[in-house]
């Protein structure tokens, strides 16, 4: 098996009260709510990214945590929960939300908000048994005594992966099977798992106009470009390539892209890559800049 890089990403906040996960997930299950524990996952979305490997099988693994209640300690016995495969409908997702999740573009929302079109023509349902396994087929994970988190371990298989979609299913935790003051917490029992595959062919050199620009890989499907148009001065900006696009992250001025920083950009549509090995980003806008509005360039492979 071919171990990736693996990170988890929350779309949504995640800022959470303990308490008030207390008193709404365990009401009527112990006289002294504060007694009870909680465990569920900590992120909405768990993302996988893996290198294109034909014939490949990947490792992935989603964390079950131990997130609060009692006096914040770790239980001193193993923690013992089920978990499921799930269904998106039962999340009750609006289309904004939907698009956030799978980072649809502002007319694949509109056409899921108006009727025209629905999930699955933007993104794959991953089947058990197909696109992913479970490496306990008891379906059971158990977070240690004294210990605050446990991972649910699955193989990923690149073969039966679209590259150019987003493949995803829900997990939801189901029972807690050990006997103690332990809940599964309501808002923290479900996570969106996606896989991409990812492009590590796009460094090398290539020409905007006049400039030569250098695009290098960070890792994998994730890349740094030397040269942001259209600014005069040159500013590096990141790309992520996954899934068929091609996603702008970060720049220069705002490294991690956040909606809430200066300089935020966004894309009307995400970017490609032609047969030739063109990069081409289309309708770029970025916040603070005015003229900085539906912008699109081409870098051209040399």
């Amino acid at each position: 098996m071919k171990n990736l890089k693996i990170y988890f990403t929350a779309i949504f906040a995640s800022v959470i009260c303990f308490s008030c996960l207390v008193d709404d997930e365990v009401e009527n299950t112990t006289q002294n709510e504060d007694l009870s524990r909680i465990v569920g996952f900590q992120s909405t979305i768990s993302l996988g990214n893996f290198e294109q490997l034909s014939g490949g099988t990947f490792d992935f693994a989603v964390p079950v945590h131990l997130l609060g209640g009692n006096d914040g300690t770790p239980s001193d016995t193993e923690i013992t929960v089920t978990y499921e495969v799930g269904d998106i409908n039962e999340l009750n997702y609006s289309p904004s939300e939907l698009a956030s999740i799978f980072g649809l573009s502002k007319a694949q929302r509109i056409s899921l908000e108006d009727g025209t079109a629905v999930l699955s023509d933007y993104v794959d349902e991953a089947i058990q048994g197909t696109q992913f396994n479970f490496e306990d087929n008891s379906q059971v994970t158990t977070i240690p005594a004294n210990s605050t988190f446990d991972l649910i371990n699955m193989d990923v298989y690149n073969d039966a992966l679209d590259p150019g979609k987003i493949s995803y299913f829900v997990l939801n935790l189901k029972t807690v099977t050990s006997s103690g003051d332990v809940v599964i917490g309501e808002q923290l029992k479900s996570t969106v798992v996606k896989f991409q595959l990812c492009r590590t062919d796009l460094t090398g050199s290539y020409s905007y106009g006049s400039r030569t620009v250098t695009v290098s890989e960070l890792s994998p499907g994730l890349y740094r470009a030397s040269y942001m148009p259209q600014f005069a001065a040159t500013y590096t900006f990141d790309f992520t390539a996954c899934a068929g696009k091609l996603v702008i992250v970060g720049w220069q001025f705002n490294e991690n892209n956040s909606s809430t920083a200066l300089y935020y950009v966004t894309q009307g549509e995400a970017g490609t890559v032609s047969p030739n090995g063109n990069i081409t980003f289309t309708s770029v806008s970025m916040t603070d800049i005015s003229w900085y509005s539906n912008l699109s360039y081409t870098f051209i492979k040399n």
